[in-house]
């Protein structure tokens, strides 16, 4: 019964709700003392956090922030992290992720290519930035001089088309491009998952880089109904007994996390035995799903907690989902992703835009109210994977190519069926391997190079490359742990 109320409290206003911070905003009057979000250090309520990222919205309005201005934000793992990502949109602006942990290059090219003007980051990662004449707001050191700034909710001139974010993701020439998401995809997003959630105003650990769309599901589904983002160290992610020790400390009740990550910290729950987890949702996307023994054993010891498979591309976010009930034991080995959410279509075409028969093999092509504005500046490649939709299809303008293949089981569900093209997922992050063959082909030592996915032990895929010598040096023969050593440095 109080968890029917607390859902009907916490869907009541969602529907008047058009940009994303504003669901922030009205918990803030309904919510004011509860905990916001928790990092390793400190914690701060909604009240406070509202008026931090209110400080911070009124300084970069005062450096030119508005509508549809980007903005990057290279932040460690914290409490400022979400305090810059909420300013940035209640400023007007959208917020370009640039991950701390990335290449120089990389950062650089994402900068230049968004024309970014303004980065807000903090001193410790600022030397890491290579900065191109951006602007710079750095949280610690100027927090002074934002904290005269006003703490009430700033008037903005972002619409629901305005963008919400634009994240980077990878591309077969050597560059990765940037997806650009508007208000109204992502609001529709969130309204989807408050419905949709078994947690309410509970804990939710922030699990995934701000880099992958995913982290951002993992904010806003939080503050969107009073719950708690409880922020963990880098060190912590990559170890699962740790990430173990806190899901039980913090008493968390909602994860997101992508297969090989829930694989391994099911492995490290089976083999840890014992402990008491709260844990009541478990939601993983990026990649295929795939049921293992030790999910069956871990679930089995949980049947208190669901386990939801949520499938979408970087340009649409989450399309479709699926709840997997009953018996872990009957569990399906390889689960279905499910049906379309309510502001996503799903249809399986053949390569004339024709619909395949039921239960026939199909590309995924994804429409409605979901999908991404653009990749930004790339209109050429805006306009090949966002197509128009054939005269047959009324119901959505546009369709978006995924280049996944599907075909929809009886009763209404889509099995996934992998790629069409040579695009690989791995441990969430969606990657070209002609990406990567083409950095390796710029070492003069290498004239061809392969790099395809490998899962020699089943769950743990990895991604191997083989390169050809160049007739010019050939080195490789003598000398291959050396060179072995030297192309891993050249990619890094």
């Amino acid at each position: 019964m109080l968890l029917t109320q607390s859902k009907n409290q916490a869907t009541s206003f969602v529907k008047e709700i058009k940009l994303v911070h504003q669901f922030l905003e009205t918990k803030v009057k309904q919510t004011p003392t509860a905990i916001a979000v928790k990092d390793t250090e400190q914690f701060v309520t909604y009240h406070a956090l509202n008026c931090r990222a209110n400080r911070l919205a009124h300084f970069l309005q005062s450096q030119g922030v508005k509508h549809d201005s980007l903005v990057g934000v290279c932040v460690n793992r914290s409490i400022d992290l979400i305090v810059a990502v909420l300013a940035v949109l209640k400023a007007g602006g959208g917020y370009l992720p640039l991950d701390p942990a990335y290449p120089c290059d990389r950062l650089a090219y994402m900068m230049q290519q968004a024309e970014t003007s303004l980065v807000i980051t903090q001193s410790q990662v600022q030397a890491q930035l290579p900065l191109q004449g951006q602007q710079v707001v750095c949280l610690d050191t100027q927090w002074a001089e934002i904290a005269e700034y006003s703490p009430e909710n700033p008037k903005s001139t972002a619409t629901k088309d305005s963008l919400g974010y634009v994240i980077y993701t990878s591309g077969s020439t050597g560059n990765p491009k940037g997806v650009a998401l508007p208000h109204a995809s992502l609001v529709n997003l969130i309204r989807w998952q408050i419905d949709n959630s078994v947690v309410t105003t509970g804990k939710t650990l922030q699990f995934t880089p701000i880099s992958f769309d995913v982290s951002f599901q993992e904010i806003f589904s939080t503050l969107a109904v009073g719950g708690t983002l409880v922020m963990i160290a880098d060190e912590a992610r990559r170890d699962p007994y740790s990430l173990l020790k806190i899901l039980e400390e913090e008493n968390i009740e909602r994860l997101f996390l992508p297969f090989v990550a829930l694989q391994y910290l099911a492995e490290a729950a089976v083999r840890k035995g014992g402990g008491s987890l709260n844990l009541k949702e478990v939601i993983t996307a990026g990649e295929q799903l795939r049921i293992t023994p030790a999910l069956v054993q871990w679930f089995t010891q949980m049947p208190h907690c669901s386990l939801h498979n949520h499938y979408g591309p970087s340009e649409s976010h989450v399309v479709t989902a699926y709840r997997l009930t009953g018996d872990p034991e009957t569990w399906p080995l390889l689960p279905p992703i499910g049906e379309a959410l309510p502001h996503a279509q799903i249809h399986l075409l053949d390569e004339n835009l024709q619909f395949v028969a039921a239960g026939e093999v199909g590309e995924i092509y994804i429409g409605g109210d979901c999908l991404a504005r653009e990749y930004l500046h790339r209109p050429d490649l805006t306009a090949e994977r966002f197509i128009p939709s054939p005269d047959r299809i009324k119901t959505t303008q546009r369709l978006y190519k995924t280049g996944d293949l599907a075909r929809c089981l009886p009763g209404g569900t889509y099995e996934y069926l992998g790629r069409s093209d040579q695009q690989i997922k791995i441990r969430g992050y969606r990657i070209e391997p002609g990406e990567i063959e083409a950095v390796l082909e710029q070492h003069p030592d290498v004239s061809e190079a392969v790099v395809i996915a490998r899962e020699d032990r089943p769950g743990q895929k990895r991604l191997v490359g083989y390169a050809i010598a160049s007739a010019l040096t050939g080195q490789f023969a003598s000398h291959s742990s050396t060179q072995e050593r030297t192309l891993r440095q050249f990619l890094q």
